[in-house]
């Protein structure tokens, strides 16, 4: 399926596997609103990056961990396209905390992961699912992680956000079909800035947990994002990118 011409809106659009996706999206031909909160600087250069492909790309500030601003970035995003058809929920928050340090998390960290990594999916989807339906359908797609599977991960807040998120992507699924798609990938660890929580000894205890002993890449990780929103025949589905770590 051609992609060229369609508008997409990749929330934490700036960097690491967001910007792969922004990037890989542009190179289809798709007009992308690259979504920030923090980096700014990383936002822009990506947007630059992917309208030098020869398509329209836009940086857009807001926190997806306000339903409201999720809200609006929305909104936006589609005023500055002209419309949207795929909404690729990726920002992501974590707090490091081994998961015996039950001392290490408190009410607050629970809430702003829940916000960011499951609220927002929630919110975005339902104002983009509006403007899609109103265009004939389109395709979600969101980042969760293999650590909603099973108990691991950057902290126990960070683990259940991500299961809520892989049971929102189904939920989802079910109340916006049979017009709109909804899936989520499930990475496992992606050297991107994120590993800056993890030494270097827990990212080489990491890779020997993993059939292929080594990390995913972020270019083969985007790449099924892009393969979700070419594809009509796929919905509910959680697809895990760890080079076989969670079997």
């Amino acid at each position: 399926m051609s992609l060229k011409g369609k508008a997409a809106l990749v929330t934490g659009g700036g960097t690491g596997l967001g910007r792969a996706i922004t990037l890989q999206l542009a190179r289809e031909g798709v007009n992308v609103a690259v979504n920030y909160s923090r980096s700014a600087g990383d936002a822009e250069k990506t947007a630059a990056e992917a309208s030098a492909l020869g398509v329209k790309a836009v940086p857009v500030k807001a926190d997806v961990s306000s339903p409201e601003e999720a809200e609006r970035l929305v909104a936006t995003s589609a005023e500055l396209l002209g419309g949207l058809d795929i909404l690729i929920n990726n920002a992501g928050t974590t707090k490091f905390a081994p998961f015996q340090d039950l001392d290490g998390l408190n009410p607050e960290d629970f809430t702003h992961l829940f916000q960011t990594n499951a609220m927002s999916i929630y919110f975005a989807s339902r104002a983009a699912a509006k403007i899609m339906n109103s265009r004939g359908g389109g395709h979600i797609v969101s980042t969760v992680s293999i650590a909603g599977f099973r108990p691991t991960g950057s902290s126990i807040a960070y683990a259940v956000s991500k299961a809520a998120g892989i049971h929102m992507t189904k939920c989802l699924a079910v109340a916006l079909a049979p017009s709109i798609k909804v899936n989520a990938v499930a990475p496992g660890l992606l050297m991107t800035r994120w590993v800056a929580g993890f030494n270097d000894e827990h990212i080489k205890k990491m890779e020997q947990q993993t059939l292929l002993k080594r990390t995913a890449d972020v270019e083969e990780c985007a790449s099924v994002f892009l393969n979700l929103v070419k594809n009509n025949s796929i919905t509910g589905q959680i697809l895990s990118v760890d080079c076989g770590q969670s079997v």
